[in-house]
């Protein structure tokens, strides 16, 4: 009964979200990264992140990585703040680990980060955009 109490538009959204990324047709690339990205109320390994940066080196690999990555930055609901949190770890993650690439894709996508120091989002009085705001500036402040 509690389970109904605390079910809003925003988390059936969410959920709906994580379970077709998870059983969508794709490719192990693909899986790592949606796996980065989901609405879990926790991090992801730094063995996934290291495979997920492993396949930034890889000319085919590339594209599939950032695509996904810059999707989730650049969403537009604004209750998914907690994938737009995890898409920026990812992204400070393959500046400092992944192919050189990815320094200058971020750099390409410099508004997309600016754009975030706006985010916004409460559950409640909770301020769950603060996150977002502070590692969105931190990036734009690593890639100078």
């Amino acid at each position: 009964m509690n389970f109904i109490k605390d079910l809003s538009v925003d988390k059936v959204l969410n959920l709906a979200e994580d379970t077709f990324n998870q059983v969508k047709p794709k490719s192990d690339v693909e899986a790592r990264v949606y796996e980065v990205l989901s609405h879990k109320n926790w991090g992801s390994s730094s063995t996934v992140l290291n495979q997920v940066a492993r396949d930034t080196y890889d000319y085919d690999k590339f594209p599939i990585v950032t695509g996904i990555m810059w999707e989730a930055l650049e969403t537009q609901r604004p209750s998914a703040w907690r994938v737009v949190f995890k898409g920026l770890t990812l992204l400070e993650h393959l500046i400092k680990n992944g192919s050189e690439r990815c320094v200058d894709d971020a750099r390409n996508h410099s508004h997309t980060l600016r754009a975030l120091h706006r985010f916004n989002y409460y559950e409640g009085t909770i301020d769950r955009g603060v996150g977002v705001r502070e590692k969105s500036k931190q990036l734009v402040e690593i890639l100078g």
